[in-house]
């Protein structure tokens, strides 16, 4: 049997085949994640570990549509204020990471890839925010440059992702412990995800009411929603829909 071809991560490529895959009309692929906690059972790389299992499958998808996509290193810090009292939790000012990542974009628009794709996982809305302005001033430092954000928080796709990601916790609950056990298996402390009592929240509603941060939410593990009810089957399933919503996002 014919292995599968390896991830096409641009970090593990020469600049020459980097080159001839941005002349030939290649998509980059720049995931987005954040360093912060989330609860006693998952890593705090969660959202990082998601945006680049989004991207590799997103980039599989495209190949499989005739568009070949590169996958550029990650991310990995970002605004996280809502995580901030916690351990570990690196939370960059707004100014601070919307220049920078307007400045990554638009390098990699120069490099030359002419159509870049953002794969963001950190769903701070704040951060969301940062990482829209930092595409628009990218296209503004390379006209021509298609920077796209790929956003899934809305319906109707969002509806697909279930009750919890729309109107529940979703922070570190079911949607995204079942997303880390797909992706990150043997990063999930499963003994401590099983005795977690579920705690239901509006996050969204909270976060519109000014509650800034998790443990006012509720949270004082950093973590909201039902962990104990995540499984890998659901994580597939999410990660499956998240990919093809990125392809679709990106080709329309």
């Amino acid at each position: 049997m014919t292995p599968p071809p390896p991830p096409p991560f641009v970090r593990d490529m020469p600049w020459t085949s980097v080159k001839r895959a941005a002349e030939a009309g290649a998509f980059a692929l720049v995931p987005v994640g954040s360093t912060e906690a989330h609860g006693p059972h998952l890593p705090l790389g969660t959202d990082v570990f998601i945006a680049e299992a989004v991207a590799k499958q997103a980039a599989d998808e495209l190949a499989k549509r005739g568009q070949e996509a590169l996958i550029f290193p990650t991310c990995a810090y970002a605004l996280a204020e809502f995580a901030r009292p916690w351990a570990g939790t690196v939370s960059v000012g707004a100014d601070a990471a919307r220049a920078y990542l307007a400045e990554v974009l638009a390098a990699i628009a120069r490099t030359p890839f002419r159509r870049v794709g953002v794969i963001n996982h950190h769903l701070e809305p704040a951060h969301f925010r940062v990482v829209r302005d930092a595409a628009k001033l990218a296209k503004e430092k390379v006209p021509g440059a298609d920077v796209r954000v790929v956003d899934h928080r809305h319906p109707p796709f969002s509806e697909l992702l279930g009750e919890e990601f729309t109107r529940g916790g979703s922070h570190a609950g079911w949607y995204e412990t079942s997303l880390v056990m797909a992706t990150a298996p043997h990063l999930v402390r499963h003994h401590v995800r099983e005795k977690l009592a579920p705690i239901p929240v509006d996050l969204p509603a909270l976060i519109k009411e000014g509650k800034k941060d998790f443990l006012e939410c509720g949270g004082p593990d950093a973590y909201l929603g039902d962990p104990a009810s995540a499984s890998v089957k659901d994580g597939v399933k999410l990660l499956n829909l998240l990919a093809h919503h990125a392809c679709d996002a990106l080709l329309g």
